[in-house]
């Protein structure tokens, strides 16, 4: 449940909608749901993998708009293993030893301080759906991934910004990117967390250069799309606002009723502009 107010009226597909016509994405918003039990994860409408493969590999699969399952027995990944609850850490991993020896860190103190700051799912689980945000009808998923470049991210921290003020406490280090900063961090602590990727992943799913991720628990990505229409007309220029405008009223979603010709910041501008013309 969501610790940040209470839940707005909304459809998981009309928010997706919402979402889309905000942002300039790439790639399609994924939605993220837990099974706990065998019989849950076969009641997911998915293929689920019959290989191994890795959790970041099956998100960016879902991104370009496939539903998959995919379950402990099949994960090709032992971070995204530790980190969705499909199995526990090892002691090589809990003292920094398995860190260290890859070379990330400069002595085993700094390793293990990493290993003891990466949030794990609490709660075993036999496997996970991942397909687009749009194709959840009624039961909404438990966490929201997006990748973008910066700009788009910039539009979403002011989204969040909104209605929650100024974010406490990123977690980022550049290791276990879509599985513990997009996926077991926001689901465990119930907050938005950003990542600039790692190394890992940009090698197995082969992200663009320029590309970076958000996760979020379901309920916050609501609360944060909201924010982004509420300052569209604050921040945006004409162009797109034309564009977001065009965007909504397409997909069935209200007009925002922008004004054009108006950001706080060009405003300003324009009265600095008539300070200095009245000093002249």
């Amino acid at each position: 449940k969501s610790k940040s107010g209470s839940r707005m009226n909304h459809s998981t597909p009309e928010l997706a909608a919402k979402a889309y016509a905000l942002l300039t994405l790439d790639r399609q918003i994924v939605g993220i749901k837990f099974a706990y039990t065998a019989e849950d994860f076969e009641e997911m409408p998915a293929k689920a993998m019959s290989a191994n493969v890795a959790y970041c590999v099956v998100v960016k699969a879902a991104m370009a708009g496939k539903s998959v399952k995919l379950s402990g027995e099949f994960s090709g990944c032992n971070g995204s293993s530790r980190a969705l609850g499909f199995a526990a850490p090892t002691e090589a991993f809990s003292s920094g030893e398995a860190f260290c020896g890859f070379g990330l860190y400069k002595d085993l103190p700094t390793s293990k301080q990493v290993a003891d700051s990466m949030v794990f799912c609490q709660k075993p689980s036999y496997g996970i759906l991942a397909q687009p945000l749009e194709k959840y009808k009624n039961d909404p998923p438990d966490v929201v991934i997006i990748t973008t470049d910066a700009i788009n991210a910039m539009r979403v921290l002011q989204g969040y910004t909104y209605s929650h003020g100024s974010h406490p406490d990123f977690k980022m280090t550049g290791n276990q990117a879509i599985c513990v900063e997009c996926t077991s961090h926001p689901l465990e602590r119930n907050q938005m967390n950003l990542s600039m990727l790692c190394s890992g992943t940009r090698y197995l799913a082969n992200w663009k250069p320029g590309e970076i991720a958000m996760g979020f628990p379901y309920q916050q990505f609501v609360e944060t799309v909201e924010g982004i229409l509420k300052t569209a007309d604050a921040v945006e220029l004409d162009p797109a606002k034309h564009r977001i405008q065009e965007g909504l009223v397409s997909r069935g979603l209200p007009d925002p009723g922008f004004r054009y010709g108006h950001t706080y910041y060009t405003d300003l501008e324009k009265e600095k502009a008539m300070l200095r013309k009245g000093r002249s």
